[in-house]
């Protein structure tokens, strides 16, 4: 009786600890750094795949925060949806830059919601951000083909930003309560963009998403997807982030997709038959499988497992009550 009591105490316990397995990073745990552009300096975080392997390569993902987040500490650009962004996108490298104080990503009056990008130049920070970016390719294994912008707030102008300056650089956007140049349409009508604003924002007019989305579907694109929050006002980025799918699917796009890689034809030439059939491209699934993570997945299997043992103990200790 004392063993099979002890069987089950054992795997009550071991079912515990694997339900209880860390999800991932621990973003306030990665390390500080800043990156250095002329007179510009940009403390940014940097979170690696916990298992982070220099012989595969990854998607990266920029994201932008918002006015509140702005300094020099290197952790407030944290406080909003970076560690969500880490436990669910496992796979994925995610850059988390600072705006200076004072400073802002795009230099423009928020309240005017759209903006023009002739009337307004690409500012410091944003420069630096594409060099920060430039360099972490040279020093970690990143996908070029699988690069991502996101923002919120200030961020979502950045993020805005980023897509019309560096169309050719950004597989795919998220753009949270920001605005954007409707001028800008016929460059963005075949990029895939996730839009979110809530229309009773009184900090940033819905109008800088709605209007710049119209603009790009007005110019035939089918790409872009936009909610609205009915009643919302500014600080819908964790239902944003968290809208069902959708950073399973930004993962699915390739910026080759737009700007596929041209051959030379001495390449061509010395292709044999089979060396020439092509991998086929999959476009974007209305829906897609979330990626696994791997650690946590053996953590459910063997807690299920786990679950089996108390069973089968169950059963041993009811035959035992029987018998007597």
């Amino acid at each position: 009786m004392k063993k099979v009591f002890a069987l089950l105490l054992a795997a009550v316990l071991l079912s515990l600890s694997m339900l209880c397995v860390s999800a991932g990073v621990d973003v306030k745990e990665t390390e500080k750094r800043v990156f250095e552009n002329g007179d510009t300096k940009l403390p940014y975080r940097l979170v690696l795949p916990e298992n982070y392997d220099e012989n595969k390569s990854y998607p990266m993902l920029v994201f932008l925060h918002g006015a509140g987040e702005r300094g020099n500490d290197n952790e407030l650009q944290l406080f909003h949806c970076v560690q969500y962004l880490a436990d669910n996108l496992p796979e994925c490298i995610i850059v988390a830059p600072q705006c200076p104080a004072n400073n802002q990503w795009v230099d423009t009056p928020w309240a005017n919601g759209a903006y023009s990008i002739d009337k307004v130049p690409e500012s410091n920070e944003l420069k630096a951000v594409i060099e920060l970016l430039d360099a972490l390719q040279e020093e970690f294994n990143v996908d070029a083909d699988r690069i991502y912008a996101s923002g919120l707030s200030m961020g979502g102008f950045g993020a805005w930003d980023l897509m019309m300056r560096h169309n050719d650089y950004f597989a795919a956007g998220v753009l949270v309560c920001g605005g954007g140049d409707p001028s800008q349409a016929e460059a963005l009508k075949d990029t895939p963009l996730f839009v979110f604003h809530g229309d009773a924002d009184d900090a940033v007019p819905v109008s800088g998403s709605r209007d710049t989305v119209q603009a790009i579907k007005d110019a035939g694109g089918e790409l872009v997807q936009y909610v609205e929050y009915p009643g919302k006002g500014h600080g819908i980025w964790n239902d944003a982030f968290a809208h069902p799918g959708m950073l399973q699917e930004l993962m699915t796009y390739k910026l080759s997709t737009r700007y596929p890689a041209e051959e030379s034809e001495e390449e061509s030439e010395e292709e044999s038959p089979e060396d020439s059939v092509a991998e086929p491209v999959v476009s974007a699934p209305q829906t897609s499988v979330a990626p696994v993570d791997e650690a946590s997945s053996l953590g459910w299997i063997i807690a299920v497992a786990a679950l089996v043992v108390i069973a089968g103990a169950t059963v041993a200790l009811l035959a035992l009550k029987k018998k007597k």
